[in-house]
């Protein structure tokens, strides 16, 4: 498991900082920010911190319980998971060039990007991350790393909402059709 880990987490380093790079260095100009989407992130971020810190003084251990066991295997998987995860999230951002931000916004010149992984679902960057994220977990093998990834997922739900709510906005009929067409994070499923 530690070989795992320390791999998964230069993974994660190396993303990171490939794709907040990219965003400073070839940014475009942002026209638009959702304002509720920080406002909820903010909200799941200190409710998680509540729940986490409650339960780790009522019940001191119980998260540290180990789920899967630490095997080569077990390792092997999540490198694996998290490897193909922040691959499929880097070709994402790349086809999303200057127009992607951490943040939910609309850039100057905005168009809907529909090449590459966004034939496939129309959030790749977070389908590619949460596979990642649950690849970095089995790694781990602990109730609290899956209940970390859960409340990840949470707070990336609540971005792909507000998200498709200021795209809406912003393509009309052009992202109904997207939407009708491509699911959200599963090919074909979700």
């Amino acid at each position: 498991m530690d070989t795992a880990f320390v791999i998964i987490a230069g993974e994660w380093i190396a993303f990171m900082a490939f794709i907040f790079s990219l965003g400073f260095l070839y940014g475009g100009k942002t026209e638009r920010i959702s304002k509720q989407y920080f406002e909820q992130s903010v909200l799941v971020f200190v409710l998680a911190i509540v729940v986490l810190t409650t339960i780790r003084l009522l019940a001191p251990g119980l998260l540290i319980v180990r789920v899967i066991p630490g095997t080569v295997l077990t390792g092997l998987t999540g490198v694996t998971l998290t490897t193909a995860g922040l691959l499929f999230a880097t070709w994402a951002r790349i086809h999303l060039g200057k127009f992607w931000s951490s943040m939910v916004t609309i850039k100057s010149g905005h168009h809907l990007i529909r090449t590459g992984p966004y034939r496939i679902v129309r959030n790749p960057m977070y389908a590619g991350m949460l596979a990642a994220l649950v690849g970095a977990a089995v790694a781990v093998g602990e109730l609290l790393a899956f209940v970390v990834v859960g409340i990840i997922v949470i707070g990336i739900w609540l971005k792909i909402t507000a998200e498709e709510e200021i795209l809406q906005e912003k393509f009309g009929e052009e992202y109904t059709r997207f939407r009708r067409e491509v699911k959200s994070l599963i090919p074909y499923v979700l």
